[in-house]
């Protein structure tokens, strides 16, 4: 599959699982309910996700991008927070923020990973510096569909 046409695969297909499971659970941090729903979705194009958190809300967007990877970016406040770009090379989805260099043959996990099914996110606050308040002591933060069976996981990114 052409790589454009993959990233609006699964753009589509994180609308689809974000409307169909709204309540997630932090793990880490100071724990938590997360609520999401999907604001606007233009097949293959965009989707807008609205994310509440303890009385937080911030807004993830989801836009293929010209280099054919996947553009997630999420605004608090009217300032961007977050910036990831979403590939998947095997069955799980992997993130790398903005610059990194990314292994030509993947001999080290990303910086942040979500399962083949969307019911779990790992993401590193090393990574990510500005998610290191809702990590746990090794830096991870992580989140999982809430009301589903805990997921297993391979390693942590």
């Amino acid at each position: 599959m052409p790589l454009r046409i993959a990233a609006a695969t699964a753009l589509d297909d994180f609308a689809d699982a974000l409307s169909n499971a709204p309540r997630w659970l932090l793990e880490t941090g100071s724990g938590g309910a997360i609520t999401l729903r999907v604001c606007s979705h233009r097949q293959g194009e965009r989707l807008e996700i609205l994310v509440e958190w303890a009385g937080e809300r911030a807004q993830i967007v989801l836009e293929p991008h010209a280099s054919d990877w996947l553009s997630i970016a999420a605004v608090c406040r009217g300032q961007e927070v977050f910036r990831a770009w979403l590939d998947r090379p095997y069955e799980e989805f992997e993130f790398w923020p903005k610059g990194a260099a990314i292994p030509r043959r993947r001999r080290i996990d990303a910086p942040g990973r979500i399962g083949k099914r969307r019911n779990w996110i790992n993401l590193s606050a090393a990574a990510w510096p500005q998610l290191a308040r809702f990590a746990n002591a090794a830096g991870i933060v992580a989140a999982i569909e809430a009301g589903g069976p805990v997921p297993e996981r391979s390693g942590q990114p």
